[in-house]
């Protein structure tokens, strides 16, 4: 505990440094985020920290169970077969411990052999600390593991299929506001009486923040609070560039434009996390709690089709799962009364399945766009109607 308070305020610190130091003692909303998400071993995702699962600060959905990484696992599968390549590459971004592509991995090898023996998984990570989680999760599988730090070192003529689950939410946004009729960002200084952090409204920093939603066609109302994501915008036509070939398959929480900017998200959709608990307050449990926002999946279609990246699919995770074959993980159980709720496996498999396809829960908050480049039509297994693989 003690050392979490001297990174802290070590961080902290450095965050007052480069408000002192700028022109009008303030910095966007947007850098105070990268500092306290990504500051080098001070920031929530730079430092040597557990994040995900029980002990932790929040859950993904490969951390409910195997069966999302099993159930996906047959989406990748049949679309690096249609990917003309002498090779299969599957390309993850920003993967945590490592738990989804071991499910991942693992479900190939059994029900894949021929894919997985040609197959190169690539794991895109900067954290030594992630990466050395990642290699445990996959001892298994490292003759089919390369661990690489940017997109750039698989060349400009990519074909695979590039994957992220709760990649975007975690980008550094801007924060604007409606204020008499005029788009306004909001800034954070610190407030030395109080020691405190605190917002101050300011012009806007770039103009790409104003015709962000003249592009989108977004009004905001009188004193409306949202978030721009313009490393969102940089992160997809990056990778629509660097694909010549293939798939991108992005999984998150969020909504289209319309409804993500909707008046009644008057205060926007920031929230934070630490140890399970939600709250809506950045400036505290600073580098030591998560802070996100809802992704706009107007803009990653709009902005990738830019790059040649066109949208196949737009769903949410619980549709997009039941079509996927998810229920054909379901267990029987009989003599329930006899069963420990807490301990029994087929009983964890069936709520982890709950919880992951239920509206109010995973299953719709989340959703699954699937863009692709140089790809012909096909008729994709996981797009056909439910009722066709479960005749209920």
């Amino acid at each position: 505990m003690a050392q979490q308070q001297q990174m802290e305020a070590k961080l902290i610190g450095k965050i007052i440094e480069e408000i002192i130091n700028s022109n009008e003692n303030k910095i966007t909303f947007k850098r105070y985020m990268e500092m306290a998400l990504y500051y080098p071993d001070l920031g929530y995702y730079t430092k040597d920290r557990e994040k995900i699962g029980k002990k932790a600060d929040f859950y993904t959905s490969s951390s409910v169970g195997s069966v999302f990484g099993q159930t996906i696992s047959k989406v990748l599968a049949e679309l690096v077969s249609y990917v003309e390549d002498q090779e299969y590459r599957i390309i993850e971004i920003g993967g945590g411990n490592g738990r989804f592509a071991r499910d991942v991995l693992a479900e190939l090898k059994l029900k894949e052999p021929d894919i997985y023996s040609q197959l190169t998984y690539f794991m895109i990570e900067t954290s030594p600390y992630h990466i050395k989680l990642q290699e445990e999760y996959l001892s298994e599988h490292l003759d089919h593991v390369q661990w690489i730090s940017q997109l750039e070192e698989l060349g400009d003529s990519l074909k695979g299929v590039i994957f992220s689950n709760e990649l975007v939410d975690a980008f550094p946004v801007h924060m604007v506001k409606k204020v008499n009729g005029d788009l306004k960002e909001i800034y954070v200084t610190w407030n030395h009486d109080e020691a405190v952090f605190e917002e101050v409204i300011g012009e806007l920093s770039n103009q790409a923040l104003s015709n962000y939603f003249i592009e989108q066609r977004i009004d905001l109302k009188e004193g409306q609070t949202s978030e721009i994501n313009l490393n969102a915008i940089e992160w997809i036509q990056a990778v629509g560039k660097k694909l010549q070939q293939g798939y991108v398959m992005t999984i998150d929480y969020g909504h289209p434009a319309e409804e993500l900017y909707a008046s009644n998200r008057h205060n926007g959709t920031l929230m934070c996390y630490h140890q399970h608990l939600a709250n809506d307050n950045p400036f505290q449990h600073v580098g030591d709690q998560d802070i996100t926002t809802h992704v706009n999946f107007t803009a990653l279609e709009k902005y990738g089709e830019q790059v040649g990246l066109q949208t196949i699919l737009l769903d949410t995770q619980g549709n997009f799962l039941i079509r996927s074959g998810i229920l054909e993980y379901l267990i029987p159980v009989q003599n329930f009364e006899e069963r420990d709720l807490f301990q029994d496996q087929a009983l964890k498999i069936n709520r982890a399945i709950r919880q992951l396809i239920t509206p109010g829960e995973m299953g719709d908050t989340f959703k699954v766009m699937l863009q692709q480049k140089g790809m012909q039509e096909k008729e994709y297994q996981f797009m056909k109607p439910a009722w066709e693989k479960y005749p209920f």
